[in-house]
């Protein structure tokens, strides 16, 4: 999926506003954590499939999707 495709997504499906999304990591805003990784995908420089920032959306949105398959 593309950076827009991710942001569409979450658009139409707003993830809740606290995840635990890791062991180690718990998101607590998480429009505010997506909002970050679309302006850091925006301006990285280099294809975006190679920035860290688009990898971690894609790993929240496989987490999401997982949750929502769960359930």
């Amino acid at each position: 999926m593309t950076p827009q495709e991710l942001k569409e997504y979450f658009d139409s499906n707003p993830p809740p506003f606290e995840v635990e999304w890791k062991p180690w990591a718990k998101v607590i805003n998480t429009k505010k954590f997506l909002e970050a990784c679309y302006t850091a995908i925006s301006v990285y420089k280099g294809n975006y499939q190679n920035c860290p920032d688009y990898w971690h959306l894609l790993e929240f949105y496989n987490h999401i999707i997982g949750q929502k398959a769960d359930n």
